[in-house]
């Protein structure tokens, strides 16, 4: 045992020069209650709804290059329940540009729109929750990105549906471009999927776009997304229809408070929540939102959260 430690130790000591390792992660339990409007019944309870660790090595690789390599590892749920792995990365950096590599679960720029703190138990803005507000799995993904010249990002990222080895269930070929000035940020995805992997008469082209501006005093977003891929052209219901998405987040001093809302076809959700931060680490967060499956039921639900991060 003693030699192990001193040859961890070593190897630290040799390491240290060449790499910076940061350990994050972040606790949090949620009282919660839902209320189905189909019967009337009510869950609620306490329960343990997010629990993970972030490991980040960074490396100089010298000439103005540097290493990233991120992994999460997740251990929420239920007490006796298996840890899980999160999202896992490795991306090359320099003055020529970004490339990056990713195993993650899908998540389209309107995801990375929704600013107010979100509490409830259920990710509803994705379709398993939800019933087709927006879809989400796991995919391995390789992406591009040139250096920003006058506001302007562009990129390319190919996406591969269903992670791990094997035929993938699906290949995305992504077009990017991000305009950022000032206080307004703008990002445009257009995703083209190959005709093997396109049944019948369905689409085989999706543009995403967002547009954020921060007012200081709020920030605010809005996103739309056309018609999902694989889908067919000639309906415009559920996951077939565009999703429009907003949300807006005001600051209270060092707190926040906030509205998320999301809409295709007839399926919906509204989320109001407010954040009040004990430390810069340690918060209480509540929120109250109502979902709307594409069948047009309707759930009402409510979460009171304390968190802790490191």
């Amino acid at each position: 045992m003693k030699k192990t430690l001193i040859a961890l130790a070593a190897v630290a000591s040799f390491g240290a020069s060449y790499a910076q390792v940061a350990i994050t992660g972040g606790v949090d339990f949620t009282f919660g209650k839902t209320t189905a409007a189909t019967d009337g019944s009510v869950s609620k309870g306490l329960a343990a709804t997010d629990a993970y660790i972030d490991v980040g090595v960074t490396e100089d690789l010298g000439g103005g290059m540097k290493a990233v390599a991120s992994m999460e590892f997740n251990s929420d749920g239920s007490w006796g329940a298996n840890n899980y792995s999160g999202d896992k990365s490795v991306v090359l950096s320099g003055a020529s540009g970004t490339l990056g590599v990713f195993n993650t679960r899908s998540s389209s720029i309107l995801n990375n729109i929704m600013f107010a703190p979100e509490v409830s138990s259920t990710d509803h803005w994705t379709a398993s929750a939800n019933s087709g507000v927006m879809a989400r799995g796991g995919v391995d993904a390789l992406v591009v990105m040139l250096p920003a010249m006058s506001g302007v990002t562009l990129g390319y990222k190919y996406v591969e549906g269903g992670d791990g080895y094997g035929t993938p269930t699906s290949v995305t070929h992504v077009l990017y471009g991000k305009y950022a000035v000032g206080a307004l940020t703008s990002v445009l995805e257009y995703n083209i999927r190959p005709s093997d992997y396109i049944t019948g008469d369905a689409r085989s082209q999706r543009l995403d776009l967002t547009a954020t501006y921060d007012a200081g005093v709020a920030k605010f977003a809005v996103g739309y997304e056309s018609g999902g891929l694989n889908t067919l052209n000639s309906t415009s219901a559920g996951t077939a229809a565009g999703a429009i998405f907003l949300s807006a987040v005001a600051p209270v001093g060092s707190n926040s408070v906030g509205l998320n809302y999301g809409k295709r076809d007839a399926a919906s959700f509204t989320e109001v929540a407010a954040q009040y931060n004990l430390s810069k680490l340690t918060y209480v967060a509540a929120s109250l939102g109502s979902f709307v499956s594409q069948a047009g039921v309707s759930t009402d639900t409510y979460g009171i959260r304390l968190g802790k991060n490191f």
